[in-house]
């Protein structure tokens, strides 16, 4: 095929660009095709094939198109201008990546948090997945660190986070089989609840201490209204048996 002239489908069967970026660059005049087929059909030759190639690779390390167009008027351009795109391209990069590993790690953390249970609740998992969002957007990452709550990657939070899932799934489960609030379960559900949201609020206090702008936090309900009835009704009844 290379020793001779191409059609523009060959063309981007043998490079891999979209005949629709083809016709665009023709359009533009950065690649125009050495000849037309009867019909107007595009014709490319080889050295049509090394100007792609050479678009490509100056597209790839980040230059735009209007700079590639310059750029290859000449056989030379100065080095600094190819290693300060270069230099760029590659902080793009990584900041790619690190946003990568972000979603992976946030997923890893809700794979584990799931992995005891038979079924996932989708509310609860929606609920702490959001929180994880949520402080990823509005928490610079020195706050992340210095507080661990706020850090889901420290197995303090892990084991936290882990356990709420558990307890909001648990009474989930015991509103849909109609249990009663006076049970002796429900009233078991309501020590945890109480005991891991007083751990929760000691440790938000030092960071509101340390930060007192940060006044808005997460968001989500992770109940329905008929499941704050249940919580309602058998935190009356817990603190009536105690």
């Amino acid at each position: 095929m290379l020793d001779q002239m191409m059609t523009i489908g060959q063309l981007s069967n043998h490079t891999g660009e979209s005949v629709r970026t083809l016709r665009y660059y023709d359009k533009i005049g950065l690649l125009t095709p050495s000849d037309y087929k009867d019909g107007g059909h595009r014709l490319y030759s080889i050295d049509d094939l090394v100007r792609l190639q050479q678009i490509q690779a100056l597209k790839f390390i980040g230059f735009s198109l209007k700079d590639i167009a310059n750029i290859l008027q000449y056989a030379h351009i100065e080095q600094e201008q190819i290693k300060s795109t270069i230099q760029f391209k590659r902080k793009q990069l990584t900041a790619e990546l690190e946003r990568i590993q972000d979603m992976i790690d946030q997923l890893n953390h809700m794979d584990m948090i799931i992995s005891n249970e038979n079924s996932a609740d989708i509310r609860s998992f929606c609920f702490i997945m959001h929180s994880i969002l949520w402080e990823e957007e509005n928490l610079d990452e020195n706050k992340r660190n210095l507080y661990k709550i706020y850090n889901f990657r420290d197995p303090e939070r892990f084991k936290l986070d882990q356990e709420y899932y558990s307890l909001f799934s648990r009474i989930r489960r015991l509103v849909m089989s109609k249990t009663s609030p006076e049970s002796e379960e429900a009233l078991e559900c309501m020590r945890r609840l109480m005991f891991l949201h007083k751990q929760t609020l000691i440790k938000m206090a030092k960071l509101q201490e340390d930060a007192p702008e940060a006044e808005t936090f997460n968001i989500l309900d992770p109940f329905t209204d008929e499941e704050k009835v249940f919580i309602k009704d058998a935190m009356r009844m817990m603190s009536e048996s105690e």
